[in-house]
């Protein structure tokens, strides 16, 4: 069988450039590549080794839906893994991030937590016990 692993996700903005920046300063990433995608200004943000790729409207494309963090079917969130929620909570807090849920443990040996990133994209951050 082949072996499939996660490689990137596409988001799209209407700051490109400030949700780049967001990403950068909120999750530490670095902007890996700067250029322009179907005349739309594009970004690749690495996140400790998770690809972001940011852009805007594209050439010939219909007018995007517009965002909203109502749970939807389809892409619901994507999530960041962390050794401490409660303290990486806090710092994003402090950093001025909109926190949708507090901590909170879906089951033993595991918390979870959501914020709310640029565009009304939903952020999870997990912490599992290492056992």
């Amino acid at each position: 069988m082949v072996t499939y692993r996660v490689d990137h996700i596409h988001l799209k903005a209407n700051d490109v450039q400030a949700a780049a920046e967001w990403y950068c300063d909120k999750l530490g990433g670095k902007i890996t590549f700067e250029g322009e995608f179907r005349k739309s200004k594009v970004y690749y943000v690495d996140v400790n080794g998770f690809s972001i790729i940011i852009f805007g409207k594209l050439e010939g494309e219909e007018e995007p839906i517009p965002a909203s963090l109502k749970t939807r079917f389809g892409n619901d969130h994507f999530g960041f893994e962390v050794d401490d929620i409660h303290s990486a909570v806090s710092e994003l807090k402090a950093k001025g991030v909109h926190i949708l849920e507090e901590p909170w443990s879906p089951r033993e040996g595991q918390y979870i937590a959501y914020f709310e990133g640029p565009d009304h994209v939903r952020l999870e951050l997990t912490q599992r016990d290492r056992r």
